[in-house]
Order: structure tokens, then sequence, then C-alpha cells
């Protein structure tokens, strides 16, 4: 639920904000957005990443990404072929350049990673790639 606080400034409850499916098989809760809140140049978002899941190699053609790790840990997988991995624990923070190819996974068996997700564009431009992973 979004709601108007002044004229200009929104809310979006995180409480009451809907779950729903993402292109990459991640839930994704939409917090700002130029369709909720008329944001500009900020997109801004919490995802679940199942257990095992991976997203599709990709990167994105028009922004820069900041993530915060809400609980990890997290495998950012990054290079041109993905030859670089790094895991990323609970309280770590991610920059992604424009154009940077990367792939997110959880190694947990168990239970959801979760992060806050801003890039610097209302809506984000993907190039998925079809590169084999390890």
């Amino acid at each position: 639920m979004t709601t108007q606080l002044d004229g200009r400034i929104e809310m979006t409850d995180g409480n009451q904000a809907d779950w729903s499916p993402h292109r990459s098989g991640m839930q994704i809760q939409f917090g700002v957005s130029a369709e909720l809140s008329g944001s500009e140049e900020v997109f801004m978002t919490r995802q679940k990443i199942p257990p095992g899941m991976a997203s599709t190699p990709h990167y994105h053609v028009n922004c820069e990404t900041a993530m915060y790790i809400l609980q990890g840990p997290i495998v950012m997988r990054y290079g041109e072929s993905l030859e670089h991995q790094h895991r990323v624990e609970t309280g770590d923070f991610l920059y992604v350049p424009p154009n940077a190819v990367h792939q997110i996974s959880n190694p947990s068996t168990e239970s959801d990673a979760e992060v806050v997700l801003c890039r610097n564009a209302p809506e984000e431009i993907v190039q998925e790639l079809n590169i084999p992973t390890p």
C-alpha cells in the first residue's frame, strides 16, 4: 500500500505490500518505482531468493545497482564468463555498475536469502546471456 504523505512524499508499507514473482524465480516486493511513487530516477525493491535458486547471467544496460544483504549468504558470480565469484554475507553491501555481467544465487538448501535492491533508473533494461554456469 502506497500513501501520499504531503502531496509529494510517498510511503509504501512494506508489511502490506504484495510479493510478486520475478522473471528470475525470485519473489519481489516493489517499494519505490515510477508506477508506485512517480520516481523518475530511483527504483527500490526487496527480493527473496529461494534456496538453490540462481538468476540467469545478465547485465543492466541503463543503470547502476546497489544491494544490501538482509539475509545471506548469496554468491555473486561476475566477469564476462562468470569466471569470478564472491560469497556475500548478511549485512554486506554490493555495487554493480552498468553493463557488468553477473549472476546472483542462494547457496543455501534450507532458507531464503533476502536483499534490498536500489537502481538509479525507474525501470531496468536487462540483457540476459546464455553463459554456462559452474
